[in-house]
């Protein structure tokens, strides 16, 4: 991005329930083409909305925080590799939906950020909710950041 102006697009991106990958790829790229219609310079989307991903795995993942958690985790590579793309293709920055991922033994709720040339970093949650600390056990990440767009 360059100029004094950002142009921020922030998705109302609603999680749901997905029969197929194809089905998310679809999903997301709908969402990012009508979001980078315009000026649009970044995209953000919310957080924990990558947990939809575990209902690729079935309701028996979706039911089980630990299988939710892991069966979002495993597609994280595959979920990066669209979001380039994507962002590549639209001429757009993104910032994904967070989504949990194990660091030293722990879960962290991270944010990536992509830009139309490849992965620029990512940020992981500093603060945590109640649920998040004490149901969920996810944990502060990695300390702030600037991620140069």
């Amino acid at each position: 991005m360059s100029g004094d102006v950002v142009r921020l697009g922030v998705a109302a991106y609603p999680p749901g329930w997905l029969d197929s990958w194809d089905d998310y790829a679809a999903k997301l790229s709908h969402w990012v083409a009508t979001g980078a219609t315009g000026s649009t310079d970044l995209l953000l989307f919310p957080e924990y909305a990558s947990l939809e991903l575990a209902s690729l795995d079935g309701l028996a993942a979706c039911a089980d925080l630990e299988a939710c958690l892991n069966a979002v985790e495993q597609r994280s590579e595959a979920v990066l590799r669209l979001h380039r793309q994507l962002a590549e293709r639209h001429r757009i920055t993104l910032v994904a939906a967070s989504m949990p991922v194990r660091r030293g033994g722990r879960w962290v709720n991270r944010a990536h950020v992509v830009g139309p040339d490849g992965l620029l970093g990512h940020q992981d949650k500093q603060i945590m909710t109640r649920f998040e600390r004490e149901t969920w056990n996810i944990h502060r990440g990695e300390p702030l950041r600037v991620i140069d767009t």
